[in-house]
């Protein structure tokens, strides 16, 4: 019989509304959802749907008006700020359609700024692991100007994967490549989960992408 795999992140009952021009808006409405550990899920929907919305509840960087979200064994709706900032930058990736890389830093250095700020240990031989396995073991002095978009991206996905996340997010990470970048990068996505077991959810509006 299969066995049934555990829950990597877990949300229940979550509502989210924000206030706009004098009317609730509500992008979330009781929203329940459970993402196994190693899988790879696309959430889509047209623009406003509360796609990204989701996202931001899901990885902690939003709080949801109501409901609770369980990354693992930890609820992140109590948490403290500090504390929930401490939790992502240790057990969550985060992979933007805009890149969101420093254009002073090299490709090593925005790959090993996540550890830097944790104030943990940057292994050189682990950074630049991580770029090789993303296909850009010789560009690792390489500042952001001087590379592609798709280059760029695969740099922001080394990025979120240098501290071992426990779930990966990427927020319409193809959205600014063209079509040949865009299949790299979701092959990438696709072997962190085949590869790693790393739990991944992605958000578009690509219904090529999901």
């Amino acid at each position: 019989m299969p066995t049934t795999r555990p829950a990597a992140l877990r949300l229940r009952s979550v509502t989210r509304t924000h206030r706009t021009g004098g009317h609730t808006v509500t992008a979330l409405d009781d929203v329940s959802l459970t993402f196994p550990e190693g899988t790879f899920t696309a959430v889509m929907g047209p623009s406003g749907s509360g796609k990204s919305t989701l996202l931001q509840c899901a990885a902690g960087l939003d709080r949801p008006t109501s409901g609770s979200v369980t990354l693992g064994g930890t609820e992140l709706t109590t948490l403290s700020e500090r504390r929930l900032t401490l939790l992502r930058r240790e057990r969550i990736g985060f992979v933007f359609q805009a890149y969101n890389l420093l254009p002073s830093l090299t490709a090593e250095q925005n790959v090993a700024l996540p550890l830097r700020l944790a104030g943990r240990r940057v292994p050189r031989a682990r950074v630049r692991e991580v770029l090789a396995r993303v296909g850009l073991g010789d560009r690792v002095r390489h500042r952001p100007d001087r590379l592609s978009g798709g280059q760029q991206q695969r740099v922001a996905l080394a990025r979120a994967l240098i501290t071992r996340p426990d779930v990966l997010f990427a927020d319409e990470p193809t959205g600014a490549l063209d079509s040949r970048s865009g299949r790299q990068v979701l092959a990438l996505l696709r072997g962190t989960v085949d590869r790693d077991g790393r739990t991944t959810v992605m958000v578009t509006h690509d219904p090529v992408a999901a």
